[in-house]
């Protein structure tokens, strides 16, 4: 369905650069902008924030540049053999809208490019579109969610990677204070954000990671209940089975045993 023509990421111009197609071009073009600019579409000319996306549509004249600097973008020039699937999806052209992890639109065109360039030819055009379909439905949530985007929404992803993080890790005892400082914000902030966006507090979120994890290992391993609970991050075992128990409803060895 996608043929890519060209792209690149985290691609740098001085401020003296202009880029300008006033007759468009002939195919699809996306840009992740990830400095400000000043962008001219059509006829109309309006100044863009950092971590703005926008797809182009063919024919369609622009211009922009960084009046104020180095300018930096995601770029992606593509062809589409489905035009009215692609036009029906959801996609919006020539508009722009925030995103609020920029990073994780960059490691889709990061891949593509890689895909591109050395993929297999058996497996190229399938890995190629799987990875399209990936990072146009992400564009399109994004751009679903513009009305509501927020100075907040910029925490949302950074707690998402976080929550991921302590699920892998759930042994790591941190603190709503250590943690809110990563983000730069106040502890209470953190706490609102965080139950605002899981539907639970961070402290009672963490204790049910540990105690998914003890019941993991309790089940998978041989291993004694004490060291069950060190690895789960507990320094008292006394406080884990009382938190165990409070969650499962039994004892740890009675959870092992009725394995």
């Amino acid at each position: 369905m996608y043929t890519i023509l060209n792209g690149g990421y985290n691609t740098k111009h001085p401020k003296t650069f202009i880029m300008s197609r006033p007759k468009g071009l002939s195919n699809y073009v996306l840009l992740i902008i990830k400095a400000p600019c000043r962008f001219t579409i059509g006829e109309i000319t309006r100044d863009i924030s950092a971590g703005t996306a926008v797809i182009i549509n063919k024919n369609t004249p622009y211009e922009y540049y960084n009046p104020y600097g180095v300018y930096t973008d995601d770029w992606l020039h593509f062809l589409v053999s489905d035009e009215t699937g692609f036009l029906n999806s959801g996609i919006c052209l020539n508009e722009f809208f925030p995103i609020s992890n920029v990073n994780h639109f960059t490691t889709y065109i990061k891949q593509l490019m890689y895909e591109n360039r050395y993929a297999l030819e058996s497996f190229k055009k399938a890995n190629t579109d799987s990875l399209m379909n990936a990072l146009f439905n992400n564009l399109i949530c994004a751009y679903n969610m513009k009305e509501s985007f927020s100075k907040s929404s910029i925490y949302y992803e950074q707690l998402k990677v976080l929550r991921l993080k302590l699920q892998h890790s759930p042994y790591e005892n941190l603190t709503i204070s250590e943690t809110a400082k990563k983000l730069g914000i106040s502890p209470s902030h953190f706490q609102h954000l965080y139950s605002e966006l899981f539907g639970i507090s961070f402290q009672k979120d963490l204790i049910n990671m540990k105690i998914e994890y003890a019941c993991e290992l309790l089940h998978t391993t041989t291993l004694s209940v004490e060291q069950v609970s060190e690895l789960c991050g507990y320094s008292n075992t006394v406080h884990f089975y009382r938190q165990f128990k409070g969650i499962i409803g039994i004892t740890p060895a009675k959870y092992r045993n009725s394995k």
